[in-house]
C-alpha cells in the first residue's frame, strides 16, 4: 500500500519563501503540493521550482489579480476526494457548516481550507476538516499541513517554519 504525502499551505501573503523552506524541510519531496489562497502568485512561483511534484492552487479573498485561477478544486489523491478552498466564500471564520455541505455535495472525505490563519483539524463522521494555518502570518507561529494517506488512514498534522 502506497503512502501519499501532501504538503498544504495557505495565507502566505507575500512571504512565499516560507513555503520553499517548508518544502525543503521535507527534502524537496512530496506527492502533491496544495496552496489554499492569499498569495497564489508567489506560491505558484515556488511550486514551479518543483516540476516533478503535482500541485493545485486556489485563490483567496486577497488574490485580487488572480484572473484565471479557480476558487475551489476537487482532487483525488490516494483514493480520497479532497475539496480545496480558501474558505472565505463559505464564511469559515464563523461556521464550517457551508463548507462541509459543499464537501459532502462534491463527494469529498477531506476538506482543506485556510482564511482563518488558525490551525485546525476536526473529524466528524466521514469528513475531515483541515486548516494548515498561515505560512506567512501564523498564530501563534507560521505553519503548514502535512497529510499522509495510506489506504483508508488519513493522518493530518502541522509543521512549522521560522
Amino acid at each position: 500500500m502506497d503512502n501519499i504525502k501532501i504538503l498544504v499551505f495557505s495565507d502566505s501573503h507575500g512571504r512565499e519563501h516560507y513555503i520553499e523552506k517548508a518544502i525543503e524541510a521535507h527534502g524537496g519531496r512530496a506527492d502533491a503540493l496544495i496552496f489554499l489562497g492569499d498569495g497564489i502568485a508567489g506560491a505558484n512561483r515556488v511550486f514551479e521550482k518543483y516540476p516533478n511534484i503535482p500541485h493545485v492552487s486556489v485563490k483567496g479573498n486577497c488574490d485580487f489579480m488572480a484572473e484565471g485561477e479557480v476558487d475551489e478544486a476537487v482532487i483525488n489523491l490516494g483514493g480520497v476526494n479532497i475539496l480545496c478552498t480558501h474558505g472565505h466564500k463559505y464564511s469559515v471564520k464563523s461556521t464550517l457548516m457551508s463548507a462541509g455541505l459543499r464537501a459532502r455535495e462534491r463527494g469529498c472525505g477531506l476538506l482543506l481550507f485556510g482564511h482563518t490563519h488558525e490551525r485546525a483539524e476536526i473529524r466528524t463522521g466521514e469528513l475531515i476538516y483541515f486548516n494548515p494555518g498561515s505560512i506567512g502570518q501564523g498564530y501563534p507561529k507560521r505553519s503548514y499541513g502535512v497529510i499522509n494517506i495510506c489506504g483508508e488512514n488519513i493522518i493530518c498534522h502541522h509543521g512549522a517554519v521560522e
